[in-house]
């Protein structure tokens, strides 16, 4: 711990700003008052006593004013901004800050000095702090760091017999302004607890003493939690991500064991949506730790984990599909921090064409294997091409098609090994892309008739044996080969002689 001897709480206010939904969200974190549970409390380390450090009377009166100003601030029509961009993921549209009155102007300034003064000592986070010889009607007021968007549990625990404290959280809002979050005011020795995500910056502990005794002591501090997904807070109905008109495909994770991550995605046009949710093996999850839900418009359903993809076939124009995730507690699937997991939402993918084929002069072969006859052959170079819409037929823009390839099964083990080959769809939802196949030697050989221009040319073709199949990156199940039909045979075609000639 430390003395603040010059801590600054951010430029003075402006005249006006704009600031995005997301920027306002961030400066204004939606904290809830919660249960303290054994695991935050847990979580944090020991730290040395605390000096008592008291604020004035006239602190507490100050940010009350603040206090005013915010709502009255927040409270003022919004004008919408020209700066929002149509498509994207803000959970609304920007807003412009009305301009503050002189007085307005001299109430946050007049809190942020009082903040400066009566708050200077600097704690640790994830450290939990002992206090005693407090006073009924002491105010105390400490500041601390949040250096990274993160999730924080402040709490006011351990009250001695006749204590009874209260705590508010306020926040620096880099404009002047001490922001009122929450207050958790629990009847006598109650713990107090506050939690949610809050973007990077400086905050405040404000606790009052309503009631103490000779003795009385307590203990406080504040948990932060940088391991959370972008799309953090979005861990009720209310705060749910707004996801953009395309088919999303995003990776997340459960920060807490009660964490459970909100999405709701508007089809526009009616279209169909698609919903499929996988896990992230690389971060050590896997699907069964996770459970995939989705509002039926009267309960929450959940889909099964053996079925790869859900379609809403019928939304309506303008329908709201929801879902959540929420970690597995079964005790064969234990819960990790670590974990990822990855979902798809939004318009259901549409493969209108897909076609893989070698070049326009290739002397086909008849060879064959184990695996069949050799449906698509190529020389030194293999063009694909894949087509996606949605249900609707518009265009699905920046989706990766992949076309999966082994060029060369061992014919000793038969094992196939694919390699990926991925493109982008472009503004047509269009993706074309070519493999260079380079040369080989041949495991097989076969023999052919070419009939060209009143000749019977018999080839000696030397060739490989290989499969391909193609899918889409955000969308399983799309694509060709699958369950039923694995793959599409494939022979690269190594050398060919002409072997004889004559006159039909």
């Amino acid at each position: 711990m430390h003395s603040k001897k010059a801590f600054m709480l951010g430029a003075v206010m402006a005249a006006s700003c704009f600031v995005s939904a997301f920027a306002l969200a961030e400066q204004y974190p939606q904290l809830t008052q919660k249960t303290a549970r054994p695991a935050d409390k847990q979580g944090l380390k020991q730290g040395a006593k605390v000096a008592v450090h008291k604020a004035s009377a006239e602190l507490k009166q100050q940010l009350q004013a603040a206090s005013q100003l915010k709502k009255t601030t927040l409270n003022a029509k919004p004008v919408a901004s020209a700066a929002v961009v149509e498509g994207s993921a803000a959970r609304a549209p920007a807003i412009k800050v009305l301009k503050q009155s002189a007085s307005q102007a001299g109430v946050a300034q007049v809190a942020k000095a009082a903040l400066v003064a009566g708050c200077e000592t600097t704690l640790d986070i994830n450290v939990l702090y002992p206090v005693d010889g407090v006073q009924t009607g002491d105010l105390l007021c400490y500041h601390f760091n949040v250096p990274q968007k993160s999730r924080i549990n402040a709490l006011l625990i351990g009250q001695s017999e006749g204590t009874d404290m209260s705590l508010t959280l306020f926040q620096d809002d880099g404009q002047g302004n001490p922001i009122p979050l929450v207050t958790s005011d629990n009847p006598g020795t109650a713990d107090e607890s506050i939690g949610g995500v809050v973007s990077a910056g400086d905050y405040y502990w404000f606790m009052e003493t309503k009631a103490a005794v000779a003795g009385s002591t307590f203990q406080f501090g504040v948990a932060v939690d940088s391991n959370i997904d972008d799309f953090e807070p979005n861990d009720t109905p209310d705060t749910a991500f707004q996801l953009p008109d395309t088919l999303n495909f995003l990776s997340a994770n459960a920060d807490t064991l009660d964490d459970v991550d909100y999405f709701d995605f508007t089809a526009v046009r009616g279209q169909a949506v698609g919903i499929a949710l996988t896990a992230d093996a690389a971060s050590g999850s896997t699907r069964g730790k996770w459970i995939l839900e989705r509002f039926d418009g009267t309960q929450w359903v959940t889909l099964g984990a053996n079925i790869p993809t859900t379609t809403v076939s019928s939304p309506g124009v303008n329908g709201v599909v929801k879902v959540r995730v929420r970690p597995n507690q079964h005790p064969n699937e234990p819960w990790s921090p670590n974990g990822k997991y990855t979902l798809s939402l939004g318009s259901s993918p549409r493969m209108n064409s897909g076609e893989v084929k070698g070049e326009p002069t290739v002397i086909r072969a008849p060879g064959s294997s184990p695996y069949g006859f050799m449906t698509t052959q190529a020389y030194r170079t293999l063009n694909w091409s894949m087509n996606l819409s949605d249900s609707t037929g518009a265009p699905l823009v920046g989706l990766h098609p992949i076309l999966f390839l082994d060029q060369h099964i061992n014919p000793n083990t038969g094992d196939i090994l694919y390699k990926a080959y991925p493109a982008t769809t472009n503004s047509s939802g269009q993706a074309t892309s070519t493999v260079n196949l380079g040369t080989c030697f041949g495991d097989f050989e076969a023999t052919s008739v070419d009939y060209s221009m009143g000749y019977n040319n018999t080839w000696r073709t030397e060739y490989n044996f290989g499969v391909w199949r193609m899918g889409v990156l955000e969308f399983p199940g799309i694509g060709i080969g699958g369950d039923n039909v694995q793959f599409v045979t494939f022979g690269h075609l190594c050398k060919q002689t002409l072997i004889s000639s004559t006159k039909s």
